[in-house]
Parts: C-alpha cells; structure tokens; sequence
C-alpha cells in the first residue's frame, strides 16, 4: 500500500501475494491490541500465572476435585493481578509510602557509605604499594612520573567517557520516573523504596545465589580435578588437553544455543535418550563413589587434625550423594503409590530407568542446573590448562621428599599440590564469584527466566529495556553493585600482594 502510495509500484513485486492477503484479511477482519505505557509488562505478568499453573498442573499438584482446583487457580490469579495493580498502576497507600521511603534512605545511605569505604580502600590498597619509603609518601609523583601520566591521559579520559560517568548519571536516573520520549519526573526514593519491597527483585537474587553456588561448584573445582589427572597420565597428554580445549572455540551462543536442542523435552532428545537409560542404580553408584572420594580426603585430614577442613570434605561429600540420589528417587519413589509399596519395590526398581522424560528447561527443578551445563562443557578447558600450568612449575623436589617421607598421592594434593596454587585458587575464585552473577545472556538464551530462572541480571535487563522502567532498573542495579563490591576489593588486596616469578619446575 505504501510502496504504490510513494511511486514505488515496480518494487511491489518484491512482496509475496500471499502475506499481502493474509494483511488484507487481518485488516479487514480484526483491529490492533492497545498498545502504550506498560502494555510490555502486561505480557510479562499475564505469562507467569499460566507458566505456575501449567507447572502445577504438569507435576500432579493440582487438585483432583475442581472446586479446590478452582480455588487454587484463583489464588494464582489474585497474587498476580496484586503485582499488577503494584507495578503497573502504582496501587499503594499513602502509610505504605511513607513507609518505603524512609527504608530507602537508610538502604541509600548505607549504599553511598559502602563505595565511600571501598573507594577509599581500594586508593589506600594501591598507595601504599610503590616501591620505597619516599615514594610511599608522595604516592602522585608528577615531577617523577610526569611523562607516564601524560601517556595514561587517552587511557583515563576512556574509562571516565564510558564507565564513570554513565555511573554519575545513571546515579540520578535512578531517583526518577526516566522516560526517552517525554520528560522526565523526579521521584525520590521511590524507586530504591519499591525495589527493596519488590518480592519478585529478591527472589531474582536468590535465583542468582542458587546460579552462583551451582556454578562455581561445577566449573571451578572439576578443572582443578582434571589438571591433577592430566598431570599424572603418562602418555597423550597433549590430545587430552586439546580434546578438552576444543569447546572454547566455539562461540558463547552458538554453545548455548546447541545444548538447547539437546535439552528436547521429548523421548528423542539426546540427553533423554541416555538419562532414560540408565538404572536408578547409576545414580546411586555415582554419589557413593563420590562420597567415598571425600571421605578419604577427610580420613588423611583427621590424621593431621586438620578438622575443620575434614568436616567441610564430609559436607561436601553428604551433598554431593544426595545431590545424585536425587534423582533416582522420581525411580524408586513413584508418587502414586504409599510408602510401604515402594519401599517393597525399591530392589526391582534399582535397575530400572526413569518413566517419562526429563523437561529439562521447563522444570523448575533441573531448569537452573541445565542453564549451567554448557558452562561447564565449555569452561573446564581453559580453566585446566591454567592449573595444568601451574601445576608444572611446582619442582620435582617436592615430590620426591613427600616420597620419602611416606605421602599418599591424597597427602601430596593436601600438602604438596593445594599450597602451591592456593593464591592462584583464591584469585580464580573471587573472580568467578563475580562473573557467575553476570549470567543474564545465558538465561536469557536457555530459558528466558522461565521456571523460576530468571537471575538479577535479566531482570535488571528485563526492567530496562524491554519494559522501559529504567529508574526502577537503574536502582536495582546499584542494589547489586553495593552487594558485591567487597568481592571486587578482595580482589584486588590479593592482586596487590603478589609477587609474579617465573616457573621453576623442570617440566
């Protein structure tokens, strides 16, 4: 239509006949839905309801008689039309407000104290690291380093340009109503005081929390696991290291993106297919052999009293059993029969697979740790080949007198192998830690937020840039900068103590 209207009539062509009809149709036969402030966000809340139904009702949760059934569905819908009322129209009392707003400015004021303190701490980390005693008193020595600060002009203009002043005015974005058409209506603490109260922002968190912990524990300490393997075998260690390399070749999204279609729902999925295949003994199995695993570790810790690292391996190893056990229990533990049934059963059923297929991304229950396995996958690699590093500049002198004062290969990871790279673990940790909580992109691409995923991230993002709330948004993200910046300065206090040498092993 518009292509004639313009005089573009010879480019008509280029547009198929049938979706012209079908716009045609659509015209003729129906009118647009409204579309305006918070029209996004409608969406959004509509979807969660039937997302908890349908889990509800997929998981057998749902009451059998339909007045209860009714009654349930109701409640879903009543909780979800609150948060509407709360987001979308701003239904709150006067008493509630003034209630919000004086949490806020003792949050805010507690957020400004934070950076105050870490800015100071991290001015007086690195003053106090130059290399004599003149020096430490004049920390800015212009007339000594005057031709190094003028190189370092371009470098601090860039950082001022792009990240600090964004900070500044994302700082006064954050007290009010933002808006990029139109103008803009200052709001106070509103937005810091609505967030603080906001249910769903604090349950992003914990999703984030959850993230962090699973995601620390599968991609830190198992590449710390197979560099020590890697070290030990004897021959083609070179393939090894590059077969378990070759995943970070590949791109973030093109990985996450390939683990989606093996996360098919279906029978047909290729991890359904080998997950329905294996017995709940499988299950068992692996979490006893891992409980083993730890247990001997807290054995030689008991033997040179080393007890609170000996309860930290038991823990970890009661974890990881049950962790594992976990999910033969759908198998041995059917939900449609007594106790007593399935306990006379359990002997039959332990060679005996899973029912129905896993719903790996739509179940909240394995939804978070299937976001995390392609991080894994891709991650354990590159996190190897840095031990593997490390692990080959420790001297072969160390070896030997653990030898020969009679160590087991346990002793020499405990004392050998864990003191050598323990400045090295600490400053990977810290920074995993922080990187684990930037995981919106990998939500995003998995599931969305769906089944109880979304992460702090995507729901910052969410509120930005797809609802358009960036005050609110801007507020929340200063919440979770103030949460994790004693992180960032443990960082940089173990940064600043450590003295790089070159590797003296022989290897």
């Amino acid at each position: 239509k518009y292509l004639r209207m313009s005089g573009y009539e010879n480019l008509e062509y280029l547009v198929p006949k049938e979706l012209t009809e079908i716009y045609d149709i659509a015209i003729s036969s129906s009118k647009p839905e409204p579309c305006g402030k918070n029209s996004i966000v409608a969406y959004q809340l509509m979807t969660e309801p039937i997302h908890e139904a349908e889990q509800l009702s997929v998981s057998d949760r749902l009451p059998e008689n339909q007045g209860e059934r009714l009654e349930v569905l109701q409640g879903i819908l009543t909780k979800a039309c609150a948060r509407a009322n709360e987001e979308m129209i701003g239904l709150i009392s006067p008493q509630e407000r003034t209630k919000r707003n004086v949490t806020a400015g003792v949050a805010l004021a507690l957020i400004i104290a934070v950076f105050a303190f870490s800015l100071w701490k991290i001015f007086k980390i690195f003053s106090s690291q130059t290399g004599n005693i003149q020096d430490r008193n004049k920390p800015f020595n212009f007339k000594k380093y005057g031709w190094a600060y003028i190189l370092l002009i371009p470098a601090i203009l860039t950082i001022l340009v792009w990240s600090y002043v964004p900070l500044l005015w994302g700082s006064l974005i954050a007290f009010s109503d933002y808006r990029l058409i139109g103008n803009s209506v200052w709001t106070g603490l509103t937005n810091f005081g609505d967030v603080i109260f906001n249910l769903y922002w604090w349950n992003t968190l914990w999703n984030s929390a959850r993230y962090s912990f699973l995601l620390l524990a599968l991609t830190f300490i198992p590449p710390m696991i197979l560099a020590v393997m890697l070290q030990e075998i004897p021959r083609a260690s070179l393939f090894f290291r590059m077969v378990f390399y070759l995943p970070t070749v590949i791109a973030g999204i093109v990985t996450l993106l390939l683990w989606k279609q093996f996360f098919d729902p279906s029978e047909n999925g290729m991890l359904n297919t080998i997950m329905l295949r294996i017995p709940a003994i499988g299950y068992v199995g692996l979490g006893i052999v891992l409980l083993l695993v730890a247990l001997q570790f807290a054995r030689r810790l008991k033997f040179y009293e080393m007890y609170k690292s000996m309860w930290f391996f038991i823990i970890t190893g009661i974890m990881l059993f049950f962790t594992c056990a976990k999910l033969a229990v759908p198998i041995l533990f059917p939900g449609n029969e007594s106790i007593t049934a399935a306990i006379l059963h359990i002997p039959a059923r332990l060679f005996s697979g899973p029912s129905e297929a896993y719903r790996w991304l739509s179940d909240p229950d394995s939804a978070m740790i299937s976001c995390i396995i392609p991080m894994v996958w891709a991650g354990v690699g590159p996190g190897c080949l840095l031990y593997l590093a490390a692990l080959k500049g420790i001297p072969d002198d160390y070896y030997e007198a653990a030898d020969i004062d009679g160590a087991t290969f346990t002793d020499k990871i405990i004392f050998v192998v864990f003191p050598m790279l323990k400045i090295l673990i600490i400053i990977n940790f810290v920074g995993a830690f922080i990187g684990s909580w930037n995981s919106a992109g990998n939500i995003l691409v998995m599931t969305g937020g769906a089944a109880n995923t979304e992460v702090a991230g995507l729901h910052i993002w969410y509120k930005a840039f797809a609802f358009l709330q960036v005050g609110p948004a801007t507020a929340m993200g200063w919440m979770l900068g103030c949460m994790l910046v004693g992180f960032t300065i443990q960082q940089l206090t173990i940064l600043s103590k450590i003295e790089f040498k070159p590797a003296t092993g022989e290897k």
